[in-house]
């Protein structure tokens, strides 16, 4: 049977990488306005779309079979699909790919935190040699104990690459680990993560915004940091923790610094306090950029597993929230 898919994304080019990964197939752009784009999609049984772009299309398809969601999370979809009764199959994109992209940013932040990249940029900017503080006596990654909260695909990755590195590795997930990972030094499941945060230099939450995560750091959690002056990496989802409490970590100093990507509200606030704190580094949710290439990758891989009735790739559980 002939498939047709529509592709309802901001990724550029994505339709053309499709079609270059999958030649054969009837693969079309849908735009997003408010006249055509429901008529369009209805006659696809297929649609490869951003999150957002497909919220209000979501209970409005009958004949839809697959959703091919272009994004790794995918929160905001499954809240909105709570009271709704669906019946295609969803998939997310996530593969090595994003894993390397977002063990890139980890490994390149630490080394700027550890040396003070910071500081440098304003010693050139003045003209100044020096070499005092952190500049000349700083820790390498072998000597740090670093956490990671949530060791899916992307987890897994930015261990792997830190061990590399001769870190020690921490691994906190919500179940006991199924299998042995010998990049992991300790793991511990999530009612445990206190201890963890005891133990480790850098903290680093990569889990997915569901109902079990949500304000999993918030209150007093990053007290458990104070005796390491621990840092926190964010790159999972900002409702891991209230600003509010972010702030008072940072004030309380039981953290030394933060490392954000993500944030309770996107964009950042401007009158948000964490803009004017030195011992944070903000960046617009870029740490894992969706690159139209990977995408077509992953969903011509998980189209052949399709058409063979097989288990795809990165299946959505909508009780788990991912």
């Amino acid at each position: 049977m002939a498939h047709s898919i529509a592709v309802l994304s901001a990724v550029p080019r994505l339709s053309y990488h499709l079609r270059i990964q999958l030649p054969n197939l009837t693969i079309f752009d849908v735009l997003p306005d408010k006249f055509n784009t429901l008529s369009k999609l209805k006659s696809a049984d297929i649609v490869v779309t951003d999150c957002d772009l497909f919220l209000p299309y979501i209970d409005k398809l009958p004949s839809l079979k697959w959703v091919q969601i272009t994004w790794a999370g995918v929160d905001s979809l499954v809240s909105n699909m709570r009271d709704k009764k669906i019946s295609y199959t969803i998939t997310r994109f996530s593969d090595k790919v994003f894993g390397l992209a977002m063990s890139e940013y980890v490994i390149a932040h630490i080394f700027n935190f550890e040396r003070d990249q910071k500081q440098q940029y304003q010693n050139q900017k003045a003209s100044q040699w020096i070499d005092k503080g952190k500049i000349s006596n700083h820790r390498l990654i072998c000597n740090l104990s670093v956490g990671i909260i949530g060791l899916g695909n992307i987890g897994k990755s930015i261990a792997q690459k830190l061990k590399l590195f001769g870190a020690t590795v921490w691994g906190v997930t919500r179940t006991p680990l199924k299998e042995n990972l010998d990049y992991i030094n300790e793991h511990r499941t999530v009612e445990y993560l206190p201890e963890m945060l005891t133990q480790c230099d850098y903290v680093i939450n990569v889990l997915p915004s569901t109902q079990n995560t949500f304000g999993l750091l918030n209150g007093n959690m990053l007290q458990n940091c104070k005796n390491r002056s621990s840092v926190l990496i964010n790159i999972g989802r900002g409702t891991i923790i209230a600003e509010a409490d972010l702030l008072n970590a940072l004030e309380q100093q039981w953290i030394s610094g933060a490392i954000l990507d993500v944030f309770e509200e996107e964009p950042l606030p401007k009158q948000s306090k964490l803009w004017l704190l030195p011992q944070v580094t903000i960046s617009p949710h870029i740490a894992g950029v969706t690159r139209a290439q990977d995408v077509a990758k992953l969903f011509a891989l998980n189209y052949k597993k399709y058409i063979k009735n097989e288990k795809l790739l990165n299946k959505v559980d909508l009780e788990k929230g991912y």
